[in-house]
């Protein structure tokens, strides 16, 4: 096992040699409780940004947020420091961490971790007549944080020193074996975000908003008092109580400014959300986007936002930051229902520069909702009266008040000396926490130093502490060594004698140890040199044997291999749709091939005559369901001749007469460039020939496809793409009818008159009463342009517009053009199936053409 394995555990204090004496480290972890591994984590919910964070962690952030949405402002929830979350139903089985607390239900998760609601037993055995709490257990996300346990903990301490009636109360900080936990105060209600949005655009009746933000400023005036900045105030960190006011939470990532009791005594909290750039855009200050230390004057401007809100239903500038929102030079329209005074004290609370806005809560307060007014009218004669006496009162005061000058600063003085003795203790017993467990992992060892550094910043004149950790520390990783090596577990041994020497170098124990630990490596190698010798002469006889009887076995292996494969082509070549020419019956071949070539070349052209056969049923039954495997074959076998001239009849499967069914018993060919040819239809031509011709007339599309490839139209232009093709010379129409022979492999031609009559007419059929031709009666009016191509009736073979639209050309008995059908400007007595007239260049731009393909390949 590697000694990096978390989960091994090593001898710990408890386990040492009797006779030994422990150390002052020791014998003070003898009665610590035991602690987990630290590990990375990451804070902030709701639409709080990680400025420098990966987007994989960010998206985490985002995920647990989405979880933490409340749906019911009737729904007992909780707003702690990691979140606001909604009760859902409770586990199936109870957790009771520490003997004492009961989880009942989740109310959510935030950036730290989970919010449970729990039952306190002890409370329960005392009657109290409200057992509830809440419970923050640290995320297995969080534990990956090198400084979670640590940052958790001063969450938990920097909550109590903001001990106030409006900012969330927390109990006590612990942990259950690898449960580490917070409990707080449970509370009932909804908070102040989803308040707004139910609100949205109109505000909160004045009395409650101003209510509301008193609450909210009072807690904020407490935490500047303190020297703490929030640094992520919004709506969603604001909880609307039932019956305690509203409260102020997730003072998880605020920071203590400069000239606070922290910087007094040199402490930095490991786990600073200001240095992974937790922010809130919305709410954040220009200052805080840039990046510059927190100021009270940063809550301000959050406050304001949340203020604008409360009377408003909607944020001052859109949610727009900062930055952005002074660049457009953004100004908050002004809220009529507050007064002069409160309308100024907002503006100035939301000024973009630092310089001019409001410097900390309490100054906002004083602002918006004004001082009391002490002073009468009347006063006036007695404050004139007793003016000497007032003026040796202020001599008396100012002494004084130099007096308590004195006395503060060495009061202060004394409090940051203890405060600084208590965090040195602290800290020692953190250390000795750490030695107590003992499990020698890379997240113990590295936590243990981290703890030593702090420690060496508290107290850098106590190097005996240090040093003794660090000898006590060798002795454990020597203790673990000698373990590994009388297990035989060689590697492990000298990593951990490798990381005895980086915490004290040498020893008497140490060269013992390192001896021993060269003489069974030694020993060791000896005996795999040994052993690998035996082994490589036993199987070099073993595989000598073992040739002789493979070669015969592989003679007849081998033919047993052909004659499989040539039973699976049998197989792929029975006739269908489903055969599988691209892939089987190629793999088949090759596999063929790399067996017997000979054999592979003897069997291709009976496997092409056998696809062929197959081919030509299947294109007659489905077309376009035979073109892929057409195309296979001719991929699969290129040089042989049966298969490189087939081809797919795409009308080949129609009856002559059908296309009146709708549009699936049309056709089209596929041209070389990819696209479909001209849709068409099946008819009988001259002496029964079977012939297709076009279902509709050749639209200005189609023949824009034939000039963007030939570059021989000139000036011609279509008149849209999707009506017909006119106004072009007989000579272009015959230059599109070759280019579509090339490109499809069929013959394509203008009609005959009969074979043109015999499909319009459709064996007599009266032409379409609504064909497109000019009427006018009454207040109808129709005809008179074109319409689209396919737009119309088709006739019981399919044509369609083969009467009226535009005439249509094809060939007379003789040999002459005839414009035929008649065209959209002819009157419908005109416009009939019987029309025909001589061609003539000077009406080509009513006239337009179909086509007839042949039967026959080109």
């Amino acid at each position: 096992m590697d000694i990096e394995d978390k989960t091994r555990v090593v001898p710990s204090l408890a386990a040492k040699r009797k006779g030994d004496k422990p150390t002052q480290v020791e014998a003070h972890a003898a009665n610590m409780p035991p602690r987990v591994p630290l590990s990375t984590a990451m804070s902030g919910v709701d639409s709080t940004v990680f400025v420098g964070v990966p987007a994989s962690r960010q998206a985490s952030a985002s995920k647990q947020h989405s979880a933490a949405s409340i749906t019911s402002l009737d729904k007992t929830v909780f707003a702690s420091p990691g979140g606001a979350a909604v009760e859902v139903a409770p586990p199936s089985s109870k957790t009771l961490i520490k003997d004492r607390f009961e989880l009942v239900s989740l109310l959510g998760v935030g950036g730290m971790g989970a919010v449970y609601r729990a039952l306190d037993r002890r409370k329960v055995e005392a009657s109290d007549s409200d057992p509830y709490l809440a419970v923050k257990l640290l995320n297995d996300d969080f534990k990956q944080h090198p400084d979670a346990f640590i940052s958790l903990q001063r969450e938990s301490r920097k909550s109590q020193s903001l001990a106030h009636p409006n900012i969330v109360t927390v109990y006590d900080f612990d942990r259950d074996g690898d449960m580490v936990f917070m409990t707080m105060e449970f509370l009932e209600g909804a908070p102040l975000d989803k308040i707004i949005r139910r609100n949205a655009g109109q505000g909160l009746d004045p009395e409650t908003a101003h209510k509301i933000l008193r609450d909210v400023t009072a807690a904020l005036m407490h935490a500047h008092s303190q020297r703490i900045v929030h640094s992520d105030f919004k709506p969603g960190n604001i909880f609307v109580t039932k019956s305690k006011g509203s409260k102020v939470f997730d003072f998880g990532i605020a920071r203590a400014v400069s000239g606070g009791m922290t910087d007094a005594v040199g402490e930095k909290t490991l786990f600073d959300a200001g240095t992974l750039g937790a922010l809130t855009p919305a709410y954040a200050s220009l200052e805080m986007l840039k990046g510059e230390e927190p100021c009270q004057s940063d809550d301000v401007y959050a406050l304001g936002c949340v203020a604008y809100e409360l009377f408003t239903g909607r944020h001052p500038f859109n949610k727009t930051p900062a930055d952005k929102a002074q660049q457009q030079k953004m100004r908050p329209r002004k809220i009529r229902q507050l007064s002069r005074r409160q309308w100024k004290a907002l503006e100035r609370a939301l000024e973009f520069s630092r310089e001019r806005r409001t410097v900390d809560a309490a100054a906002f307060q004083r602002e918006f909702f004004g001082g009391q007014r002490t002073l009468l009218l009347g006063a006036a004669v007695l404050v004139v009266s007793l003016s000497a006496l007032a003026a040796a009162f202020i001599v008396q005061y100012r002494e004084q008040a130099a007096v308590d000058a004195v006395y503060k600063a060495e009061l202060e003085q004394k409090l940051q000396s203890e405060l600084l003795q208590s965090r040195i203790a602290d800290k020692k017993q953190s250390i000795a926490r750490l030695l107590s467990m003992a499990s020698l992992s890379v997240d113990w060892e590295r936590d243990l130093r981290l703890e030593l550094t702090e420690y060496q910043g508290l107290a850098p004149a106590d190097t005996d502490f240090t040093s003794q950790v660090s000898v006590d520390v060798a002795k454990l990783f020597l203790a673990s060594a000698r373990e590994y090596i009388a297990a035989a577990e060689l590697s492990n041994g000298e990593r951990a004698l490798a990381r005895s020497e980086a915490w004290q170098q040498g020893g008497d124990d140490y060269e013992a140890i390192k001896q021993q630990l060269l003489t069974e490596k030694a020993d060791l190698e000896k005996r795999i040199a040994q052993e690998e010798h035996a082994e490589k002469v036993r199987l070099a006889a073993l595989e000598q044997a073992e040739r002789r009887a493979e070669k015969l076995a592989q003679e007849k292996e081998h033919a047993k291999k052909i004659d499989l494969v040539v039973s699976k082509i049998e197989r792929q070549l029975r006739c269908g749709f489903s055969m599988d020419i691209g892939v089987g019956l190629s793999a088949s071949l090759a596999e063929l091939k790399a067996l017997d070539n000979k054999k592979s070349l003897q069997i291709r052209p009976i496997v092409a005559k056998e696809i062929e056969t197959c081919l030509k049923t299947l294109v007659l039954e489905n077309p376009s369901r035979a073109q892929p495997l057409v195309d296979a074959a001719k991929s699969l076998l290129p040089a042989q001749a049966t298969i490189a001239k087939f081809k797919v009849d795409y009308c080949g499967h129609l009856e002559a007469g059908s296309g009146g069914k709708g549009a699936r018993y049309s056709c089209s060919d596929r041209l070389l460039n990819g696209l479909d040819g001209p849709a068409l239809v099946r008819v009988n031509g001259e002496a029964r020939a079977q012939i297709a011709i076009g279902r509709f007339e050749v639209s200005g599309k189609e023949f824009s496809l034939f000039c963007q490839a030939s570059k021989s139209c000139g000036s011609w232009v279509s008149s849209g793409e999707n009506l017909p093709a006119v106004g072009m010379s007989v000579e272009l129409v015959q230059q599109y009818l070759a280019w579509l022979s090339q490109q499809s492999g069929y013959q394509y031609r203008l009609p005959t008159y009969r074979e043109w009559f015999g499909a319009a007419s459709a064996n007599g059929e009266r032409e379409q009463p609504d064909r497109n031709c000019y009427l006018k009666y009454g207040g109808i009016e129709k005809g008179g342009d074109f319409i689209a191509t396919e737009l119309g009736k088709a006739n019981q073979f399919g044509l369609v517009n083969h009467v009226g639209n535009a005439s249509e050309i094809v060939i007379g008995d003789g040999g002459e053009l005839l414009e035929v059908g008649g065209h959209h400007s002819d009157t419908m007595s005109a416009c009939l199936a019987t029309t025909k007239r001589l061609y003539s260049e000077t009406s080509r731009q009513l006239v337009g053409f179909r086509v007839v393909r042949d039967a026959a390949l080109k």
